[in-house]
């Protein structure tokens, strides 16, 4: 019976879960564009490299996807397993509901190191080429889309414009360029009445041609007197003219990744914990050169070099405070004094700013690797809240198992983004900051588990409906009395 149930269990739970990971995977990948849509419209970007960019994207989110995916699979299964009197067949028939989950746990272990080694080993790469990618993607310029009636500025140095044209996007009419090349302003004018526009073989050149037009531009000519530069008009007509313009610019380059590869989230555990260990270090480096520094402006943290022999004089019957703090201060023991502060102020000030940089970074390495453990945790985490909340609302399907698990899964994120801000503004450490959302929620799930296989009646709807119906009866006697007593 036991060798059944796993296997009735976990075939139940195994296409919920691909489903909602699918589910989960989508919402995340719309958020994503909608944050997004606004840098991809209007750049010719291929359809192959927005797929690839949003296949990229579906592999960062999977250790966030999947303790959602997990967590709405239990809450649906066992939802359903109640709903259908199977929870109370097996509870019947000896079994707790720890170990009818038996086999989701299982299951969900080897999820959670799955997650882990994904996070560990495969993430970073994944990261690396996508941050790289949507870098490029959003450097990129909006392709070539020149519009009746609006000046399109889009060629570095020129701007165009033109009245109408063709439905074959190669003949304009009313046409205006201006050539800002040189820098000097609206000094160069072409007006022409008609023209074709086409690019080249290799789709490198734009190949603009005018024809019945006028070139206006100002010629700068030096008075042989004076010495006065003074400006000069020229018309020159034309019947055909030629101008290429190069479109290098508006072809996508890739920039080297190795330039990504320092950010923290580009790094495995291994090398997360080497590059906090060089912080540290570095951090204590410089804090030894901070005293360092400092012993040469204190006289107190001075060597003392002085050997001439001491001579001890007689002290005066009555010691008085004037005759001790009493010194000869000139204007120039308080120059050097004032400048030796202003010297130490500005050292600790710079070391404080730099300090505060290194011990940011020392955080987020920290941060880093506790996230990729405890996200995976978390898998386990959700399971059993998911596994709880199912036996004990005893709903299947979309309905209610999705309400449930949203709110928790809320709850979940709420929690983990804010444990995270907090480590990383240094007001808790990074170990609690990260493991926020499963300190929490773990005692929860453990406490609706133990109420759920106990069958728990205040975890039932239907007591609570009861209960209702007592109080409305209760209180409707409690009326009729004093109605008949009046």
């Amino acid at each position: 019976m036991i060798k059944r149930v796993d296997r009735v269990v976990l075939g139940s739970f195994i296409v919920p879960l691909i489903i909602t990971f699918g589910l989960t995977s989508f919402i995340f990948m719309m958020q994503f564009l909608w944050k997004y849509i606004d840098d991809f419209v209007g750049k010719g970007l291929e359809t192959s490299l927005l797929l690839k960019l949003v296949g990229l994207f579906t592999l960062t989110i999977v250790p966030m996807a999947l303790p959602l995916a997990i967590l709405l699979a239990a809450t649906m299964v066992i939802g359903t397993l109640g709903e259908n009197n199977e929870l109370t067949a097996y509870k019947t028939g000896g079994l707790s509901l720890i170990r009818i989950m038996g086999s989701l746990i299982v299951f969900t272990i080897f999820l959670a190191g799955l997650a882990f080694y994904f996070s560990n080993t495969v993430l970073p790469k994944v990261h690396l080429k996508f941050y790289s990618l949507l870098y490029d993607i959003r450097r990129q310029k909006p392709a070539l889309d020149i519009k009746e009636g609006v000046f399109y500025r889009g060629i570095s140095g020129f701007a165009l414009k033109i009245q109408k044209k063709d439905p074959d996007n190669r003949t304009l009419y009313g046409i205006i360029v201006y050539d800002h090349s040189p820098g000097r302003g609206n000094d160069n004018v072409v007006l022409a009445e008609k023209g074709e526009i086409a690019l080249s073989n290799a789709g490198s050149h734009l190949i603009l041609t005018l024809y019945n037009g006028k070139q206006y531009q100002d010629v700068q000519k030096r008075n042989a007197y004076l010495a006065e530069a003074k400006q000069e008009q020229t018309v020159m007509e034309f019947k055909r003219w030629r101008k290429i313009f190069d479109l290098s610019e508006f072809k996508m380059t890739r920039t080297d990744q190795s330039l990504f590869k320092t950010h923290f989230i580009m790094y495995n555990t291994r090398q997360l914990m080497q590059e906090a260990d060089s912080v540290r270090k570095e951090m204590e480096k410089r804090l030894a050169e901070v005293s360092v520094n400092n012993s040469n402006y204190f006289s107190v943290l001075k060597p003392q070099l002085d050997t001439a022999p001491i001579q001890m004089a007689a002290l005066p019957p009555v010691i008085r405070p004037d005759d001790i703090f009493k010194r000869h201060i000139t204007q120039q023991c308080l120059s050097n004094a004032i400048s030796a502060q202003q010297s130490v102020s500005s050292y600790m000030q710079s070391t404080a700013t730099e300090l505060g940089y290194k011990e940011e970074s020392y955080v987020n390495y920290y941060c880093e690797w506790y996230r990729k453990f405890s996200l995976s945790f978390a898998c386990l985490v959700l399971l059993f809240v998911g596994g709880a909340m199912g036996a004990i609302v005893r709903k299947g399907g979309f309905g209610t198992p999705i309400l449930i698990a949203v709110l928790y899964f809320v709850l979940f994120h709420v929690l983990n983004v804010t444990g995270e801000k907090l480590a990383k503004g240094l007001v808790i450490p990074p170990a609690v900051g990260m493991w926020l959302s499963s300190l929490v929620l773990m005692p929860l799930a453990l406490f609706l588990t133990y109420k759920a296989n106990n069958d728990s009646v205040v975890f039932r709807s239907e007591w609570y409906s009861a209960n209702w119906d007592r109080l409305m009866k209760l209180l409707q006697k409690i009326f009729a009395k004093k109605r008949a007593v009046g």
